[in-house]
């Protein structure tokens, strides 16, 4: 007996439209074909084995299963007036002047989000996303993984625009019978196969999660008070050149504050280093402070970012 493991499931009708296995007339009366390679399908419903779409000649199709999956998802959101977005939490660590270290915790249930309006292959800058959604207040990029998922580059793209991005993982689930009514579970009402790449309030999360660590901080006891160095020890100083801008990391025994004159370019490439390593904007000074302990990868970072050979990043 057939599994369904290859069985190809949907197919696009004359009108262009994704149809399931269980919605078309038998045969060829289905008048559909492969999405994948444009060929032909037969609509096979027999008794003995799963009902499932055919080529009606050998066309050698690789991808017509995965290619007819991925757009019945994509179909289903631009008819959708929203979906359940996945839960969301971050944590941060901050270390006050006094020595003092505090830990805190940010997060968002999973919830509903009511699309406004929707659009799918629309250019976004540089990438082409699957779905853009326009949510209440911002914008929510959907991609659906069937066999490939995001690449590293596009991910980092979207982890660092403005609004949310999810990924939806229908990659291990090729052994289903997909119908519409289980599809819509998972890509619709479901939060179980999707995951963030960039949550939605990812700022404000950052800016709760500090708050917190900072709080935590606070309710700690002093630490036990010590003799008054003779000397203040001087503070290491470290210079990068990033977009032929002065960029310095002041070591102190407090944190590290990182120093740059104001360029939005150089602004805009540091501030996704501050959030993932727990830094934060320090208004008085004008500069963003980073614990010590992130010294090794906010180095690296912003050697990654100089555009100078190492031995003048000093």
């Amino acid at each position: 007996m057939e599994t369904t493991s290859l069985h190809q499931l949907f197919a696009m009708d004359k009108e262009g439209l994704i149809r399931s296995i269980d919605e078309v007339p038998r045969g060829l009366a289905c008048e559909c074909s492969c999405p994948g390679c444009g060929a032909p399908v037969i609509a096979r419903q027999g008794s003995l084995r799963g009902w499932h779409f055919a080529h009606t000649v050998d066309t050698n199709c690789k991808g017509g299963m995965e290619t007819a999956l991925h757009l019945a998802a994509k179909q289903l959101l631009l008819k959708s007036f929203g979906l359940t977005i996945p839960s969301i939490m971050i944590e941060r660590e901050v270390q006050l002047p006094d020595g003092r270290i505090g830990k805190g915790k940010a997060s968002r249930p999973e919830r509903w989000v009511k699309f406004i309006a929707i659009e799918a292959e629309k250019n976004l800058g540089v990438i082409r996303p699957d779905i853009i959604a326009i949510l209440e207040t911002e914008t929510l990029v959907i991609e659906i993984a069937v066999t490939h998922f995001v690449e590293e580059e596009k991910r980092l793209t979207l982890a660092n625009n403005s609004g949310g991005a999810i990924e939806i993982d229908l990659s291990g689930d090729e052994c289903r019978r997909w119908t519409w009514e289980l599809l819509t579970d998972y890509v619709i009402v479901n939060a179980r196969l999707k995951t963030w790449i960039r949550a939605i309030d990812e700022p404000a999360l950052h800016d709760e999660a500090v708050q917190a660590a900072i709080q935590h901080a606070l309710m700690q006891p002093l630490p036990v008070a010590i003799p008054e160095l003779t000397t203040i020890p001087a503070a290491v100083r470290t210079r990068f050149w990033i977009n032929s801008r002065m960029v310095d990391a002041i070591e102190r025994s407090f944190g590290i504050a990182v120093w740059s004159p104001y360029d939005p370019e150089v602004n805009a490439l540091i501030k996704p280093i501050v959030r993932r390593l727990g830094g934060s904007w320090q208004p008085r000074f004008k500069n963003w402070l980073f614990p010590l302990e992130a010294k090794v990868r906010l180095f690296q970072e912003l050697t990654d970012l100089s555009n100078l050979p190492p031995e003048r990043r000093t």
